[in-house]
């Protein structure tokens, strides 16, 4: 795959490498293909989140189809008119904040993820939490599988596994600190052609010892990239059974399209 400097790429020096290298390239193309991702900028698209993350905390439904921007080559999403129209919630991950009709601060907070730990979040979030965390959620949904090609990020191919009838390519993840998520590790579930249904890990939010399933559904094409337009979070016992009872949160999409990076950005590589 030629993805430029500053991208991940796997040594194919012995067997192992070679075997996870695979792994990583038939998940990436059937998700729209390392060279197409490379020229895309910005990532445009309607979103829903809702859930007992959110309820639970005083808030319902934070996002009803929000016009979401995700940058692709850094840690970046702005959705307009949110939290009131006119306003547009930036998120990054030392920084959220959100500006005004004529473009004024209103709100901000350096370091979110630091003050995110405190007692008082999990009993009440306010708006600039809430931000915070679909700002996490987002771009790691719009972004994956590709943030596995990013420099410092760790693959590791596990074991198959049979679940509901189906065999199960697993391909664990390991974030560098630079790169933002729900969890630093992850584990992915591909089907033989490499779309990705399902996503373990244990939250941040919720420590170490809590793992939870992520269910990626009803995968649709947009400007030839594939999005899981349905995501649904679930508690998830050792046994990699989902306690489908309890849906902890859910994400959805639509009217996902990109925009392409200029012709220098390009040639310059990175992301």
């Amino acid at each position: 795959m030629d993805v430029g400097p500053g991208w991940w790429q796997a040594s194919r020096g012995c067997p192992g490498e070679l075997a996870v290298t695979a792994l990583v390239d038939r998940i990436v193309e059937a998700h729209g293909g390392a060279e197409r991702w490379r020229q895309v900028g910005d990532i445009l698209a309607r979103v829903s989140m809702g859930g007992m993350e959110f309820t639970s905390r005083m808030h319902g439904a934070p996002l009803r189809d929000a016009e979401v921007t995700v940058s692709a080559s850094t840690p970046a999403v702005a959705i307009g008119h949110w939290p009131a129209e006119g306003r547009v919630g930036h998120f990054t991950p030392n920084r959220v904040w959100i500006e005004g009709p004529q473009g004024e601060l209103l709100q901000e907070r350096c370091a979110p993820g630091a003050t995110f730990r405190t007692v008082r979040h999990w009993f009440w979030w306010d708006q600039l939490d809430v931000l915070y965390y679909c700002g996490l959620c987002l771009w790691q949904a719009l972004c994956l599988p590709f943030t596995a090609l990013r420099s410092g990020c760790e693959v590791q191919e596990l074991e198959p596994v049979d679940l509901a009838g189906e065999r199960w390519q697993l391909l664990r993840l390991v974030l560098p600190a630079d790169v933002p998520g729900t969890a630093p590790e992850q584990v992915l579930y591909a089907d033989a052609g490499g779309l990705i249904h399902r996503i373990d890990y244990a939250p941040t939010l919720y420590g170490a010892f809590w793992r939870v399933g992520q269910t990626l559904a009803d995968h649709d094409v947009f400007d030839g990239f594939v999005h899981a337009t349905r995501r649904r979070v679930y508690p998830s016992l050792p046994n990699g059974q989902m306690l489908r009872a309890t849906r902890l949160g859910w994400l959805d999409l639509d009217d996902v399209s990109v925009t392409r990076r200029t012709a220098a950005a390009t040639e310059a590589g990175g992301s």
